[in-house]
């Protein structure tokens, strides 16, 4: 049993710890300066979500079932696409913010590179 939850503690809560940061933050009706750069929100979605997708990869990588291990890359995408959609969901109901398909589309981007460059480096 506390072999399960050292694993718990190393593999899986610092991603849901980070998911709750994620939320946290969602939950600030402004949180950070209006910044005139192009696409610089994107690119602050695109990052947060390297960082997710990286964690995903590596709570699932880690798992005791064969078929989250085997499946690790995908998975950790899947969760990421679930999430920025939740994400921006949850954002409909915070004043001052609004959901934005190109924010999902920036998280599964961030998402999938995350995944990718740990299973990359990483592999089974």
């Amino acid at each position: 049993m506390q072999a399960l939850i050292k694993k718990f503690l190393k593999y899986w809560a610092p991603l849901y710890l980070y998911a709750g940061i994620i939320f946290y933050i969602s939950s600030i009706p402004k949180p950070l300066p209006q910044i005139s750069v192009p696409y610089f929100d994107k690119f602050l979605h695109i990052i947060e979500y390297v960082v997710f997708g990286i964690l995903a990869a590596r709570a699932f990588k880690n798992s005791s079932r064969d078929v989250l291990r085997r499946n690790f890359k995908i998975l950790a995408i899947l969760t990421a696409v679930a999430y920025g959609a939740s994400d921006e969901f949850h954002q409909l109901f915070v004043s001052a913010r609004a959901g934005d398909v190109f924010d999902i589309t920036a998280d599964v981007v961030g998402g999938t590179i995350g995944a990718l460059y740990y299973g990359r480096y990483y592999p089974l």
